[in-house]
Parts: C-alpha cells; structure tokens; sequence
C-alpha cells in the first residue's frame, strides 16, 4: 500500500495503524478490505430505509455500518454514525436528515480515496 494512500486515508479520518493491527500488519488484505467495503451495500440500504422512514431496517444497516468502520478504522465515520444509530435504536426519526448528511460526507470522502487507489 503506497504511502500516498495511507496518507489520504489518514486525512479522511481512518485511524491506518490500528487498522493494521487488525490485518495483522498486512497491507495488501486491508487493501482487499477496503476495497470490498465499496461494494457493502448497507449504505444504500441506510439511504432508502430513511427515506421510507422504516426505523427498524435504517437501525440494522447503521448498525453495520458502525461495525465495518470499526474494524476497517474508519474512525471518523464511525463517529459520526453513533449518533444515528442511537436515535434509531431509541426509535425515532428526529435530526436523522440532519445526521445523514453529515454520515453521508464522511462516507464519501471515504470511499473516493480508496477508489483512487484500488
């Protein structure tokens, strides 16, 4: 994994050590990590559960979500899905827009580093 990538993850707010300590200091399975976190579909499932206002499946894909950022490092996002999951645990819908947008920048910004580099 070229130092470009590690450096640009770390702006993005991906704890890179930690990570790596998961993937036992193996660059090249956190990299086919990363990239598979692309194809999670639990985004998309947040997104449209949301916006069907179905708080039991939106709580299930946050909740994911906060795992897989866990693992993966992706502390920022992690951060920021918290306080999402934690409204749907609690089951209602209130600031969820709001906390979307935020999770959604985060997520994206994410995911465009590792698509410059996969």
């Amino acid at each position: 994994m070229g130092e470009n990538l590690k450096s640009e993850l770390i702006a993005v707010g991906v704890d890179y050590e930690s990570a790596l300590e998961r993937f036992m200091g193996k660059e090249n399975l956190y990299q086919r990590f990363l990239i598979k976190f692309l194809d999670d579909k639990n985004f998309q499932s947040l997104e449209e559960s949301l916006r069907d206002k179905d708080i039991e499946e939106a709580f299930k894909s946050a909740h994911t979500i906060k795992g897989l950022s866990g693992n993966l490092g992706f502390n920022k996002l992690s951060d920021t899905v918290v306080p999402l999951v934690e409204a749907l645990r609690a089951g209602t819908l209130e600031n969820t827009d709001d906390m979307f947008a935020e999770l959604k920048k985060v997520y994206e910004d994410i995911c465009g580093v590792i698509c410059k580099y996969k």
